[in-house]
């Protein structure tokens, strides 16, 4: 069974990315938006569909070979729980927080955690979400002209 994992991870999520593109569908556009609510649901299901054949494809190609063990991940279910308990608190603190402050923090501790113990360069994790953060910021909110939420941070 091991050895189908990727395959089956990579079919789960190609359903979940077919299911958040049928309910971004529903998400009604307004009169005179170009781009409304259901345009970044949409785009990032379509990624996540993408990622996902790519994971299917290479479970299929892993598990035809035979004779081959599927390489023994260490659980990490302390991991997992942490990202779920911080993806909760993110839904949560985003907007009286601010979509700066609770994504900076998210993205550096998903950094931290998705990291090898030795590779671990906090320096370089913060730079990298402070930089993302600010130019999603200003690609969504000066390009795209959507609001985001301002929360503590009232002069931008």
């Amino acid at each position: 069974m091991k050895k189908y994992g990727d395959l089956i991870c990579g079919a789960v999520c190609a359903g979940i990315a077919i299911l958040i593109f049928a309910m971004s569908v529903q998400i009604g556009l307004r009169e005179n938006a170009a781009i409304g609510a259901d345009f970044l649901p949409k785009i990032v299901s379509v990624i996540l569909l993408v990622f996902s054949v790519f994971l299917m494809v290479s479970g299929w190609r892993k598990s035809r070979v035979s004779g081959e063990e599927a390489a023994e991940y260490p659980s990490n279910a302390g991991g997992v729980l942490i990202m779920a308990a911080a993806l909760i608190a993110y839904a949560y603190l985003l907007k009286p927080v601010g979509f700066i402050l609770t994504t900076l923090a998210f993205l550096f501790l998903a950094f931290v955690l998705m990291s090898k113990k030795e590779e671990t360069n906090y320096l370089k994790f913060a730079i990298i979400s402070v930089v993302a953060v600010l130019v999603i910021y200003f690609v969504f909110t000066r390009v795209f002209s959507i609001r985001l939420p301002r929360g503590l941070i009232r002069f931008m």
